[in-house]
């Protein structure tokens, strides 16, 4: 694993992002820390999810005004073909190993390997299973 130093940029879990707007520790610190030290990228599936709570919330327009205002703050990584191609590619090498990951958590993870960047997530477990890709944890 690389120096917290000097990692360009990474990937938060859509748990590392949710636990920051809630202002829950330890996450929210670490989030915090990452965004002075690195780029912070966002994909667009934890873009859809956080999205998707928002507007689902009792605080709807509250909590949409939020996510988008955050969302704004970083790149959001697009899920195009080369992570769809990896995640094919992944997603078969864990069925022929009778691994599950979900659909959404081997997207996130196609699309950091397709950037050569970290995760920054609490699920290191989940992530780990897929070969290649860099977990960090908060």
């Amino acid at each position: 694993m690389e120096d917290m130093e000097t990692i360009r940029a990474v990937c938060v879990d859509t748990d590392i992002v949710v636990d920051y707007l809630r202002g829950r520790e330890p996450r929210k610190s670490a989030f915090s820390t990452w965004r002075k030290r690195a780029e912070v990228l966002i994909a667009s599936i934890t873009a859809f999810e956080l999205l998707l709570g928002a507007t689902l919330s009792s605080k709807r327009e509250e909590r949409v005004v939020e996510v988008e205002s955050l969302l704004d703050q970083h790149e959001v990584l697009a899920f195009g073909r080369d992570g769809a191609e990896r995640a094919a590619n992944i997603g078969a090498e864990l069925r022929v190993k009778s691994t599950v990951v979900e659909i959404r958590d081997l997207l996130n993870a196609s699309m950091c390997l397709s950037r050569e960047i970290p995760i920054v997530t609490k699920n290191k477990a989940l992530y780990e299973r897929v070969v290649g890709l860099e977990v960090l944890t908060p």
